[in-house]
């Protein structure tokens, strides 16, 4: 059955006729009666892919974390260890120091691992998520060699006094969410104030294959508790000025559990890890009709404690394991745009940012304190002076500390053939420096890693339609790219992983979205669906006779994976169902010691139905989730268990 769903789901994309390039998520649809209205999109915009996520998609995952939303609307692998565990996110066949994440232009990865925890962020502190795919991610960044998720926040209407939301969830396994929110303001100052609090015992049953004669298990030491808050205060003092202020902070504290390759009692060996993050950014904007200057300064302070006790006899728990690293990051940049008779535009910024690290293994008295400077440098240029016809260029500069890399260019094209109907092309270059891990972890880092350079080509079309009952974006993308000094940890014989660049790994694929919305007086159905073919292939040459990696599948990178969401309303009920399908994945390259060992395909199936209610001015949305409904026993990560079917309640109050 989940076969014939996902061979009809692929050949409705086929069939669809023409796709875009664009977004699987229109930028802005909105159908009110015979009344249409796609937003256009920007002149340094052009040619370029950036999904805009829609926010009934955003609000379907309130009080989810930001890998549910990705993994579920989007054509991003999310490689997922358990709710509330390590999850990160890669585009394109790359891997996760490849994807940045940004929030209100405040960057997001971890200096020490160049990775950003998805399990850590929580869907509601953005109001706006726009995913930048390939080479659009230079539009706001270097480096990030996959692609970049953007976090934005945003005042609410400057019309509203008042405006304030409460979320609340219960779900199996002890699961509660807690959110609340309230905007107060007028035509000069607005305040936004948000605060929230997650928590999960995680521990449900599940058959364990992994050990000799399998049983069922509960999954142990999995319980999480995150909490954190979010203030923002915006400025406007005229038309042309805006200022804002935003600060973000939360700490977590998890369990990690063990393998389920473990036949020891849970109680002999215990890990635990706390994270504590504050982000702050000052932003101010000065806009006049032909430029625009925009500032941004911030700071990201990470700090990560993680201990290991194992069980000794007469000892007790003894902690063999004590990490404590901090990262304190510092950001600003200068950025000034300027339009000439709506014909050309132009974009010149620079910036300087500081990291100072401090990383311990405080048993064994190990580590490293480090600093690192960058200075970014960027110019853009764009013009639609030749009818039908939008190119851009983009160059950026980067210095790490003394490393002075080579210019980052990269060019755009986009060709409208109609209204409907749109082409864009772009070829991009762009560079990534290892991580502080990479370079000085002890034991194991590498200071003479180089920096990994990589080339981005894509093509691709999007079919907009637009009618008094039916509104469909659709879009299909061929990406091609190579990376050169791919950084790679492989495992040494002095009993350590160390990190080494190997030569070159290859990435090519097929990338089909579709957004429909069809609205006949009350009722109205929303429908998008995803589906990528990914190559990610090792094309170095082997580094010894039993190197069998050479042309094989990056560990973990599906070659196929979809996804498809649908929502039907009918007066004030609505029903969802979400379907997920990920190909085999290999869980390492075949140049590691022992079997090479790959995770089956699964197909994931949720539903929800709900009921919104509006009395004497307060909005309550009821809905009750399934995850799972099929009960299906599946892995995203070797030997770390997922649960089977479960429940969430949830309530949203508005006001406002």
């Amino acid at each position: 059955m989940n076969k014939r769903i996902f061979k009809i789901f692929v050949f409705t994309f086929l069939c669809g006729g023409i796709f875009s390039q664009d977004i699987a998520i229109p930028d802005t649809i909105t159908l009110i009666e015979e009344v249409k209205i796609l937003a256009p999109r920007s002149l340094n915009e052009s040619g370029a892919k950036i999904m805009k996520m829609d926010s009934l998609i955003i609000e379907n995952k309130l009080n989810s974390d930001l890998s549910a939303l990705l993994s579920e609307n989007s054509s991003v692998f999310i490689k997922s260890k358990g709710k509330g565990s390590l999850t990160t996110a890669s585009f394109r066949g790359t891997n996760a120091s490849h994807t940045k994440v940004l929030w209100n232009n405040i960057p997001l990865n971890s200096p020490l691992l160049g990775m950003v925890d998805m399990s850590l962020i929580p869907t509601n502190i953005a109001d706006e998520i726009s995913l930048y795919y390939g080479g659009a991610s230079l539009i706001k960044t270097a480096g990030a060699l996959g692609g970049v998720v953007d976090l934005k926040t945003r005042p609410y209407n400057w019309d509203r006094n008042l405006r304030a939301k409460i979320i609340s969830s219960y779900g199996s396994y002890s699961s509660f969410g807690n959110a609340a929110e309230i905007g107060i303001g007028n035509e000069k100052i607005q305040s936004v104030s948000k605060a929230y609090l997650f928590s999960s015992d995680n521990n449900f049953e599940f058959v364990n294959n992994d050990i000799i004669n399998g049983s069922i298990q509960k999954q142990n030491n999995a319980d999480y508790e995150q909490k954190g808050f979010l203030q923002e205060m915006y400025y406007r003092p005229g038309t042309k000025s805006l200022a804002g202020l935003k600060l973000w902070y939360q700490k977590t504290d998890r369990g990690i559990p063990a393998l389920t390759t473990n036949e020891s009692n849970f109680n002999n060996r215990t890990s635990r890890q706390n994270d504590e993050n504050l982000i702050m950014s000052a932003e101010y904007s000065y806009f006049n009709n032909n430029y625009k200057i925009d500032l941004n300064s911030g700071t990201n302070i990470q700090t990560t404690d993680y201990e290991h006790k194992n069980y000794i006899n007469g000892v007790g728990l003894y902690k063999t394991v004590n990490s404590l690293s901090k990262a304190n990051s510092f950001y600003n940049k200068i950025n000034y745009n300027r339009k000439i008779k709506r014909l050309f535009e132009f974009d010149v910024g620079a910036g300087y940012n500081f990291h100072k690290i401090n990383s311990h293994e405080l048993v064994r008295n190990e580590g490293y304190d480090t600093t690192r400077q960058e200075i970014l440098l960027f110019i853009s240029a764009y013009t639609d002076i030749i009818k039908n016809t939008k190119l851009g260029m983009l160059a950026r500069k980067e210095i790490y500390d003394n490393d002075f890399a080579g210019i980052i260019p990269s060019v755009f094209a986009e060709y409208h053939f109609n209204n409907n109907l749109i082409f864009r092309s772009s070829l991009a270059r762009n560079i990534k420096y290892p991580n502080m891990n990479d370079l000085y972890f002890s034991p194991g880092g590498n200071p003479d890693l180089k920096h990994e350079k990589g080339l981005q080509f894509e093509s691709g079309f999007e079919l907009n339609h637009l009618s008094k009952y039916i509104n469909i974006k659709s879009c299909i993308s061929g990406f091609y790219s190579k990376v050169h000094d791919w950084i790679l940890w492989r495992p040494t014989v002095m009993g350590f992983w160390q990190p080494e660049n190997i030569s070159l790994v290859e990435a090519k694929g097929i990338e089909f979205n579709l957004m429909l919305n069809y609205k006949l007086s009350n009722i109205k159905i929303t429908t998008s669906g995803n589906y990528a073919y990914t190559s990610s292939v090792n094309k170095s040459a082997p580094i010894n006779s039993n190197d069998n990696s050479v042309g094989k599948q990056l560990p973990y990178i599906p070659l196929h994976s979809a996804n498809l969401f649908i929502r039907a309303e009918y007066n004030d009920f609505y029903f969802s169902y979400q379907w997920n399908y990920y190909s085999e994945r290999f869980t390492g390259s075949a140049a590691e010691p022992g079997l090479l060992v790959s995770i089956y395909p699964y197909y994931m199936n949720d539903i929800s139905l709900g009921k919104k209610i509006k009395i004497n001015g307060i909005s309550c949305n009821l809905g009750f989730f399934v995850y799972n409904i099929f009960n299906e026993s599946y892995r995203s990560v070797l030997w770390h268990p997922m649960p089977g079917r479960n429940y969430t309640v949830r309530i949203v109050l508005e006001v406002g």
